[in-house]
């Protein structure tokens, strides 16, 4: 039978999701030159506005409920198979006699359909503007971008509530639940990677200083989103023990400066000093599972530079060797950052753990220590806090090893 932490593990990730989204929308709103975006949900009869972003003018409001007969939103999903664009409500054959108009009065109009996970129609994205903005082909995508992934949205919702209503009845849902998180992992990916695409093809053409700081805020975001479930699929494998390692030689310097690499653009950016110091021999070649040492070196690479606002992260390394020739390679990650607080050092390494609080300010999933430690123990290895405090942390990963036949001089 399924169990409830499960399922409420799946709640926070669905609210945080969630949240993720509505910045993504936020923001794209802004990145489109009208003055209202919003998102409507529709059912046979009538139109309610969720979620409404105004600029200058408030156009409409969220909450408000219209007849589907006076609804613009409601015209994209009746009289539309596809994205509906309206240069002028006042002209227009389908607005210029809508009681609607006049209230809304003149503007131009673009909305798309969205659609929930059995095809049928949810609601709309639309934006409106009163000064007759003419949209353009990459707004529509954009916008049909988001429709896309507030689909795979929903269809997460649905997900979750069936797998309540089944938590006390089907028993077949244990085994179903090693592969449900891969399936939302893959379905919130694909749309955000839609998402992603077109923030970085705006990026390409002549925008203002402020739709360039838009964009940046949403590849940001998309990229947070697919971290996080990129670590709670990591997180569902490890506790349904479906895991495996893959034994070879691999070298430890090349190990470390892939990881290096990986964040040097983050570490440019907010001006930190990324680096490794190598108490060993450049050509020495460890037996392991490179794959994972990689990614343990990853999350605590990540979260020093997350919680590191000035100064450095250093990753230092060193192998020795025991009288029966078994080598011991120990990885320590030194930040100078705001360090950790001694009442919550006991939960580092709690799953869904919030070290910093629930503010938002520094995001994920509270899943990084975890599955570090998920994964250190399965290769034989341990990771522990060494130190924390005001002038920073120090992180120390060390696993044992056979030495390779290739290169194993320290």
């Amino acid at each position: 039978m399924l169990k409830t932490e499960f399922i409420d593990v799946l709640s926070i990730v669905s609210h945080k999701l969630y949240d993720s989204a509505a910045n993504v929308m936020d923001t794209a709103s802004r990145l489109i030159p009208a003055n209202t975006f919003c998102i409507a949900q529709l059912d046979h009869l009538s139109t309610k506005v969720l979620n409404v972003y105004n600029r200058d003018k408030l156009i409409l409001g969220e909450g408000l409920v219209v007849d589907n007969a006076e609804s613009y939103c409601a015209l994209v999903t009746e009289h539309s198979e596809g994205p509906l664009v309206i240069n002028n409500n006042l002209t227009h054959p389908l607005t210029r006699h809508m009681d609607a108009t006049e209230f809304v009065g003149g503007c131009s109009f673009v909305g798309v359909p969205i659609h929930n996970e059995n095809g049928e129609i949810y609601g709309s994205l639309c934006s409106f503007d009163q000064d007759f903005y003419s949209y353009q082909q990459k707004d529509v995508d954009l916008l049909l971008s988001l429709s896309s992934f507030f689909t795979r949205l929903l269809e997460m919702e649905t997900t979750l509530r069936q797998l309540k209503q089944a938590e006390e009845t089907a028993a077949k849902v244990l085994e179903e639940k090693k592969n449900l998180l891969a399936v939302l992992s893959h379905e919130i990916r694909t749309p955000m990677n839609g998402v992603l695409a077109m923030a970085n093809l705006l990026q390409s053409t002549r925008l203002s200083d402020d739709q360039s700081l838009y964009v940046n805020v949403i590849e940001s975001s998309g990229t947070s989103l697919l971290l996080m479930m990129d670590q709670i699929l990591d997180y569902s494998k490890a506790e349904a023990g479906a895991i495996s390692l893959e034994i070879k030689p691999y070298s430890v310097t090349e190990t470390v400066e892939h990881v290096l690499q990986l964040f040097s653009s983050e570490a440019q950016k907010k001006r930190i000093r990324l680096y490794a110091e190598y108490n060993i021999n450049d050509h020495l070649m460890l037996m392991g599972d490179q794959h994972k040492v990689r990614q343990i070196l990853i999350n605590l690479v990540g979260n020093a530079l997350k919680f590191t606002e000035k100064g450095e992260v250093c990753i230092s390394t060193q192998v020795s060797a025991d009288t029966e020739g078994t080598l011991h390679a120990s990885y320590e990650i030194k930040d100078t950052g705001i360090g950790i607080p001694q009442d919550r050092q006991d939960l580092l390494f709690k799953s869904y753990s919030q070290i910093h609080g629930n503010s938002g300010k520094y995001g994920g999933a509270g899943l990084g220590l975890s599955i570090c430690k998920q994964l250190a123990e399965l290769m034989g290895g341990i990771v522990w806090l060494k130190e924390s405090s005001h002038l920073g942390s120090q992180f120390v990963f060390n696993i044992s090893s056979a030495a390779s036949t290739v290169h194993t001089n320290i």
